[in-house]
C-alpha cells in the first residue's frame, strides 16, 4: 500500500533517540511503537495532517485480536488475499506471543469447532468483569466521532471485486485458517463479553487488531476497533495486516488497495491510530503482490 508516502511524523530528537535505543531499564517485553493518526488542523477546517507519535506498551498488558481469518471466505478474491497475508500475520503473532502478549483468535461463528480446545476454555473461564461496558455484546456501526466525516467507500454491494461476482450465499469454512497457529496459551472467542472479561482478568489495557475485513468486521464486531476505542482501551489497527471488502466498480471507483487506504485514513481520523507489522518484526511492512 502507499500509505504514509506524504506523512509528517512529529518527533523531537530525544524521542527519536529513545525510540531507537530504548530507555534504560526498559523490559525486553516492551513494544516500541509508532502510532499514526490524522488530526484536523486547524479544527473544523476539513484538512487533516498525518502525525506519528511514539509509544511504549508492555506486551504483558497487550492483546492481539485476530478478526475473522476464516479458512474459506465466500469471496474468492478475499480468500486469495487472506491466504497471501496469513504467513506474515502468523510471524507477527509469534513475535507478540514470545514477548508476552495474549493472542485472541476470533473466527466469528466458528466456536463450535473449538469447544474442547484449551484456548477456548480459557476464554469461557474468565470471570465477569465488574466494569463490563453496556454495548460490548453488540456490533457497533458508528461512533460519535465518525459522524463528523463522510464514510469513504460504498460497500453496499458486499464488496466482492471478482467478475463474475461470487455467490455471497456460498457456504464458508468459519474455522480459522490453519496458517495461523493457535497455541494452548492463547484464547479463542468471538464474544465481546468474553474477550472483555479475559482482558480485565489480565489487566490488559492495550489492543492490536489484525485480520479482515477492515471496513466491516474489524471496525464493527463487538470486539472490534470501535468498541475497544469507545470503551477505553488503547487500541490500534495493524494497517498492513488487514484487507477490505471493496469493489472498485463502486464509488469512489478507485482500485481495491486504494479502497483499503481510504478506510485506514478514516480510522486514523475518527477511530484510533494505526501501526505496521515491521514495528515488531523488522524489515518492511507487508504489501500485497497486486498493490503496485
Amino acid at each position: 500500500m502507499t500509505l504514509g508516502r506524504r506523512s509528517i511524523c512529529v518527533f523531537g530528537f530525544a524521542s527519536w533517540l529513545a525510540a531507537c535505543l530504548g530507555p534504560a531499564g526498559e523490559p525486553e517485553s516492551a513494544f516500541r511503537l509508532t502510532l499514526r493518526k490524522r488530526l484536523e488542523t486547524p479544527p473544523g477546517s476539513g484538512s487533516f495532517q498525518t502525525v506519528c507519535q511514539e509509544a511504549t506498551w508492555d506486551a504483558r498488558k497487550t492483546a492481539v485480536i485476530v478478526c475473522d481469518m476464516w479458512a474459506a471466505h465466500w469471496c474468492a478474491g478475499a480468500r486469495r488475499r487472506g491466504a497471501e497475508m496469513a504467513p506474515r500475520m502468523n510471524q507477527f503473532l509469534q513475535e507478540a506471543r514470545k514477548r508476552g502478549a495474549l493472542i485472541i483468535h476470533a473466527p466469528s461463528g466458528g466456536m463450535e469447532h473449538y469447544k474442547d480446545h484449551p484456548a477456548r476454555r480459557r476464554a469461557l473461564a474468565a470471570p465477569q468483569a465488574p466494569n463490563l461496558p453496556k454495548g460490548i455484546e453488540s456490533w457497533c456501526r458508528q461512533i460519535e466521532a465518525e459522524a463528523k466525516g463522510r464514510y469513504p467507500i460504498d460497500q453496499a454491494d458486499g464488496g466482492c471485486d471478482d467478475l463474475p461476482p461470487c455467490d455471497s450465499k456460498k457456504t464458508m469454512d468459519v474455522r480459522q485458517t490453519p496458517t495461523l497457529e493457535i497455541r494452548h496459551e492463547d484464547a479463542i472467542s468471538d464474544s465481546g463479553v468474553e474477550i472483555w472479561n479475559l482482558m480485565e482478568q489480565r489487566s490488559i489495557a492495550n489492543v492490536m487488531l489484525v485480520g479482515v475485513h477492515t471496513n466491516m468486521c474489524v471496525l464493527g464486531r463487538p470486539f472490534g476497533l470501535r468498541n475497544m476505542a469507545r470503551f477505553g482501551k488503547n487500541v490500534v489497527l495493524v494497517r498492513d495486516l488487514t484487507d477490505t471488502m471493496y469493489n472498485p466498480r463502486a464509488w469512489p471507483h478507485v482500485n481495491h488497495f486504494r479502497g483499503t487506504e481510504l478506510i485506514v485514513e478514516h480510522i486514523e481520523k475518527y477511530v484510533c491510530p494505526t501501526i505496521t507489522s515491521d514495528q515488531l518484526l523488522g524489515g518492511k511492512p507487508f504489501r500485497f503482490a497486486g498493490d503496485g
